[in-house]
């Protein structure tokens, strides 16, 4: 029986064991780098540094930073796939043109108006108190059961943008940044009216809004008409204005008066403007609100993906 048995591990060493080593050697066979074990450069904008994190930790960082832990489930798994494929859409992209001049040779930073929130999990968990346990658990299965997996569209990783809560359709991302992403185009989005951030408003003095507008667009005349021209995207966002006779993009608009979003209503009254939103962020991609709705209806995290990037597929890396 001893000899039957060193026969057939020798037999296996053969056929298994030594082809293997041949492949590696050679280049043929590359064992998949288990994402635990990988690392990520990362410019702290908060500490002006740059730490080497380890990628898989930092991924929990970025979906505990980016979405509410008492979301669904498979809405945090959906984020945490759109978190791992804009990273990797990121670096590959830098690898190829150089990384910006802000983020000081890092492959990503932690400055939300240029890549994606992050907190330490030190820090989050003091944020949530006696629920830091639970809330980091149901992040951390989020990324460890998604280990891997990015969105592509035609074999290249996307740029998988979210934003918080959209007015109920998402916005083309040529619309609001120009470009043509395919996988990134108006869909509808369910759940979003259910969003306690799906409405806002602003209120100011006639005057304060002049000033606003005479400090940030040259050549603004208040003789002319004072807003007028408005072209909106078919989910509604406003894409141009004319505001004191200057056409301006509708995201400099929403940015000059620290409004929610583009899809704004503007109403001038008794000396006051008034700013009626809807939805909260630039509105492309997914919608993190509506996700979580489409999580609450049954839907796992890959169907909740192909609702918001179209023509993508999920492929692990």
């Amino acid at each position: 029986m001893k000899k039957i048995l060193m026969i057939a591990l020798a037999v296996l060493l053969l056929t298994v064991a030594i082809p293997a080593g041949i492949y590696i050697k050679y280049g043929r066979y590359k064992p998949p780098e288990d994402e635990k074990e990988k690392t990520v450069s990362v410019y702290v904008h908060s500490e002006d540094k740059v730490t080497e994190m380890n990628e898989n930790q930092y991924l929990k960082e970025v979906v505990a930073a980016e979405m509410p832990a008492n979301f669904e489930s498979e809405a945090l798994k959906a984020q945490a796939v759109a978190a791992r494929s804009y990273l990797e859409a990121r670096r590959s992209a830098y690898k190829a043109s150089g990384t910006p001049e802000s983020h000081k040779g890092a492959d990503i930073c932690t400055d939300p108006t240029h890549c994606k929130a992050w907190i330490s999990e030190e820090k989050r968990r003091k944020l949530w108190g006696k629920d830091a346990n639970v809330n980091w658990k149901k992040i951390e299965k989020a990324v460890d059961e998604t280990s891997g997996e990015v969105l592509t569209y035609n074999g290249t990783v996307i740029s998988a943008v979210f934003h918080s809560t959209s007015s109920g359709h998402t916005e083309n991302a040529k619309d609001v940044w120009g470009g043509n992403a395919p996988y990134l185009v108006s869909v509808e989005s369910e759940g979003d009216k259910t969003s306690p951030k799906y409405k806002s408003e602003k209120e100011m003095s006639l005057e304060e809004f002049k000033k606003i507008a005479a400090d940030n667009i040259d050549g603004v005349k208040f003789d002319r008409e004072l807003i007028g021209d408005i072209a909106r995207s078919e989910a509604g966002g406003i894409l141009t204005i004319s505001v004191g006779g200057v056409k301006i993009k509708g995201t400099e608009f929403r940015k000059i008066y620290d409004l929610r979003s583009t899809n704004v209503n503007v109403d001038i009254k008794d000396s006051k403007v008034h700013f009626d939103v809807t939805g909260f962020g630039h509105g492309v991609g997914m919608s993190q609100y509506g996700a979580n709705y489409l999580a609450s209806e049954g839907k796992n995290y890959k169907e909740i993906l192909k609702t918001y990037y179209s023509g993508v597929e999920i492929e692990k890396i």
